[in-house]
């Protein structure tokens, strides 16, 4: 099938003193029995080229498939992508089945995610898998390196083969360890760049050599505060105390807000810079309080056109994105 997106969750409460808890998550994965044999991935399950190009996207196979009878094929000039939104939190595994010809091994090619991923830029890297041809990557020619860590092992390329490259990751955490063909690559940081603490682009680039992939995956990863819990307690019309507790310190800035029809539409230009606001239906986004430690507290008399709003957590990420917490009474 195309890129699919399941598994997609909501956790909400209600009430005068309602605990609630937030989880969004979105596993994705991809085995390209969707598309057509030399169909070019361009705008089509989420694929495209890097910048948007065509002319560098990749293309579904029939010449190798793991499973089914097609995969993704990244030849040429190509740097195939697929952006994603809201893997911001969590722990899971990236998984990608890969397939490189002896016979077209001419040059490097890649494995990559980006963290900070935008048409144009900026762009930042998390994960940059290196199927060395020269050897200059320190486990000399024909081996597995990580471009941006220590590595553990240099694995071998297994030519002429279906193998599994591993990403086991915690972004709540902030680490990663990476396998190939089940021997552990390197293990450390995951956000060694700059930027956001998110996944957020796939990069399967080449400098030459045919790579092709198949059963593509992420999973465990979603969006929300980290498993951070939230208390609303108050009487609406009247004075309203939000607290909450479990974000990521340093990682998530929260806009606290309230809406009668679910939804308030936040723009990033808003939410950079914002920590903290309650804003009822109708009104402007009020700036009040600051946190960054993944804790805090707001207290804030509203008026009747909020009683029964919901109330939000907007994580900054890129981009900005709104997880529901609970509902004023």
């Amino acid at each position: 099938m195309k890129g699919k997106l399941t598994g997609f969750g909501l956790a909400m409460a209600f009430g005068v003193a309602g605990l609630c808890n937030t989880a969004l998550s979105q596993d994705w994965s991809d085995d390209f029995e969707g598309y057509s044999n030399g169909q070019v991935l361009f705008h089509v399950g989420g694929w495209t080229g890097w910048d948007d190009l065509e002319a560098v996207c990749g293309s579904a196979s029939s010449t190798y498939a793991h499973n089914g009878s097609l995969s993704l094929l990244s030849e040429g000039a190509d740097d195939a992508i697929h952006p994603f939104t809201g893997l911001t939190s969590g722990s899971g595994t990236i998984s990608a089945w890969i397939y490189i010809p002896v016979g077209g091994f001419i040059s490097d090619c890649y494995f990559i995610f980006q963290n900070v991923y935008n048409h144009g830029g900026p762009y930042d890297w998390c994960i940059e898998v290196q199927f060395d041809f020269e050897g200059d990557a320190g486990g000399g020619p024909g081996t597995v390196a990580d471009d941006l860590r220590t590595e553990t092992n240099f694995p071998p390329i297994a030519f002429d083969q279906w193998v599994e490259i591993r990403c086991e990751v915690d972004i709540d955490n902030d680490t990663i360890t990476t396998y190939y063909n089940n021997v552990e690559l390197s293990t450390g940081v995951l956000f060694v760049d700059a930027g956001f603490p998110e996944i957020a682009n796939i990069d399967l680039f080449t400098l030459g050599t045919p790579q092709y992939y198949d059963d593509i995956s992420v999973t465990g990863l979603g969006s929300g505060g980290g498993g951070y819990t939230c208390d609303i307690s108050g009487t609406c019309p009247g004075n309203i105390d939000v607290n909450w507790a479990g974000a990521q310190p340093n990682k998530t800035q929260g806009i606290v807000f309230a809406s009668n029809t679910g939804s308030f539409t936040i723009n990033s230009g808003a939410c950079a810079g914002t920590q903290l606001g309650l804003g009822t239906r109708n009104l402007q986004l009020v700036r009040t309080i600051g946190t960054g430690n993944g804790a805090g507290s707001i207290g804030r008399a509203v008026g009747a056109g909020a009683c029964g709003g919901f109330v939000q957590l907007v994580t900054v990420a890129s981009p900005c994105e709104a997880s529901t917490v609970g509902q004023i009474p």
